[in-house]
């Protein structure tokens, strides 16, 4: 298979192009998750974890799989875990869990020194939702949230996904932090952000991340030669989580960004609306770069400051201005596609009276990407 290099550098995707396949390709692996809450069951009723319950977690599949394919502090990710837990159901704790209790609402990302409180705060929400996580886990019909989520996310594939498919990819149901991610070739699902808005908030927040699993041989389709160039970087982790974003936050600006609190929010959204200075910005730094003001390095460093928030926001904005300006059709024939990507966005941004891409920065796209696709 083609390696797309800007892709490589921007997400670790892995695909291939191959005749359309049933989504058993996403096998999906619970053991971890279950026996989380099997101790947080217990603990509830006053028994906390032995030292060999939580070797034998943290030896389990989510868990083992997890750190193949992470450089994370294995100690401090596992240490976060466990004092999580500890803070959560430990009647000795009591001071501490209030104490942080009071602050999970004003959590900001860039705030934090240390990222115990969004491990309490998921401990503490499975705590107050145990039953209800249990039975779903326990009792929900796994297959058919894959379906759903699966359809859900070819339908924001060119010709509907016809003609691709990823690479065979785990789902994992894990307890960390506040997010579900796509790590490698699996996807890991957090049980407290995955379920925390019900069974059809699931599906799509699965369809998310299933989403960017197609897009590596919709690329690998386009683009018939590697590509390397600071300005992609940023456009394609707009593009990815932009589109990706429709399929399970729908409007912005979010009245909710469960399950963080208020002040992510705010931060979130007011990060949403700075989006026309953040493209000047992708654009400015880019011309620098053609006059030779930056060298590469610099270029890719500054260029990739400009999809924010890891490309949610600033590709939100991007994405549904094109959506709500031109139709979910322009969205489409933007996946995978960085120079219909933008100019789909100037001419929604034109209509809608909002910054365009200057016509410099628009032909670099074009000059860059044309022999690509050759």
């Amino acid at each position: 298979m083609r390696k797309i290099l800007f892709i490589l550098i921007t997400a670790c995707l892995f695909g291939a192009v191959a005749e359309a396949k049933a989504p058993s390709n996403f096998a999906v692996d619970v053991t971890s998750a279950k026996l989380y809450l099997d101790m947080a069951n217990n603990a509830y009723n006053g028994q906390m974890p032995s030292d060999a319950e939580w070797e034998s977690l943290f030896a389990s599949n989510a868990y083992s799989a997890l750190f193949d394919k992470v450089n994370w502090d294995k100690q401090e990710f596992q240490g976060n875990v466990r004092k999580a837990f500890e803070i959560a159901y430990d009647p000795s704790k009591v001071s501490i869990r209030d104490s942080i209790s009071s602050t999970l609402n004003d959590i900001e990302l860039a705030e934090l020194d240390t990222e115990l409180p969004l491990f309490v705060s998921t401990a503490l929400s499975i705590k107050n939702n145990l039953g209800k996580y249990t039975s779903i886990v326990n009792e929900m019909d796994i297959d058919n949230v894959i379906d759903n989520a699966n359809t859900l996310a070819m339908s924001l594939l060119p010709n509907n996904g016809n003609g691709i498919t990823p690479e065979p990819c785990p789902i994992y149901f894990i307890v960390w932090d506040l997010e579900c991610r796509a790590l490698g070739d699996a996807i890991f699902l957090d049980i407290n952000t995955f379920f925390n808005g019900g069974i059809q908030a699931a599906t799509e927040a699965l369809a998310h991340e299933m989403h960017h699993f197609y897009l590596m041989p919709v690329f690998s389709i386009v683009y018939k030669e590697d590509i390397i160039d600071g300005a992609l970087l940023a456009l394609v982790h707009n593009m990815r989580e932009g589109v990706a974003d429709i399929l399970n936050k729908k409007k912005m600006p979010l009245e909710s960004l469960a399950p963080y609190g208020d002040k992510m929010l705010a931060a979130y959204n007011a990060d949403y609306a700075a989006t026309p200075q953040t493209l000047a910005q992708l654009d400015a730094v880019t011309c620098d770069f053609l006059d030779g003001k930056f060298d590469m390095e610099q270029y890719f460093q500054k260029a990739f400051e400009c999809a924010r928030y890891e490309g949610h926001t600033t590709g939100d904005y991007m994405v549904f201005l094109i959506r709500d300006q031109l139709g979910i059709d322009a969205v489409i024939e933007s996946v995978g596609n960085v120079e219909a990507f933008v100019e789909n966005y100037n001419k929604a941004a034109e209509k809608a009276g909002t910054y365009k891409f200057s016509d410099r920065f628009t032909q670099h796209i074009h000059n860059i990407c044309a022999p690509a696709k050759r």
